[in-house]
């Protein structure tokens, strides 16, 4: 009894563990990763609608006026 409470506690009594495999070495990973590609390869090739593509380049306007006003010096009030 005393042996089997050496062997599973402690760090020192661990044996080293295997080495995980990697992405490309599981079967399931793989199966899975073409099987995604098959399903949304085509629609994430698709062009952003230009709706989407307005907005984003406004609000990139708007943080970078942002950045621009924060990083002027402070006027001074008279």
């Amino acid at each position: 009894m005393s042996d089997d409470d050496k062997s599973r506690g402690g760090r020192a009594g661990e044996k080293a563990r295997p080495r995980v495999k990697t992405s490309s070495e599981r079967p399931f990973d793989l199966w899975l990763q073409k099987q995604l590609h098959a399903m949304y390869d085509e629609i994430a090739s698709e062009p952003l609608p230009t709706d989407l593509l307005n907005l984003i380049d406004r609000d990139a306007a708007k943080s970078g006026e942002s950045k621009n006003d924060a990083h002027q010096e402070p006027r001074n009030k008279k």
